[in-house]
């Protein structure tokens, strides 16, 4: 059998993810495809992914803090990711949502 070469996957400047970090393992599995899609060499340096997820999913576990730590948790296989809040929307009445942008 003959050995099949596997294609680097393919590199994006920009990638949106919604509601995908509603548990532990999503938040992981989200900031998995990140790391391992979001282009390292943009000619003009401005490839980005925005999140877009609740602060806490009550019952389940996942939201932002959990985001945050699997995308640094990535470091140490993909290279270093910034992780800002750029975005917050509290009306007091629901709960927190969040957009964070993510660069390398």
């Amino acid at each position: 059998l003959q050995q099949q070469q596997q294609e680097p996957p393919q590199s994006f400047d920009l990638i949106l993810a919604a509601e995908t970090c509603y548990t532990v393992q999503t938040a992981h599995e989200t900031a998995q495809l990140i790391g391992e899609l979001l282009s390292s060499s943009s000619s003009n340096n401005c490839s980005m992914a925005l999140v877009a997820t609740k602060r806490y999913y009550f019952g389940v576990g996942g939201g932002t803090k959990e985001f945050v730590q699997a995308m640094t948790q990535q470091q140490h296989e993909h290279g270093e990711f910034q992780v800002e809040t750029v975005h917050v929307v509290d009306n007091g009445h629901q709960n927190i949502r969040e957009i964070l942008k993510v660069t390398r």
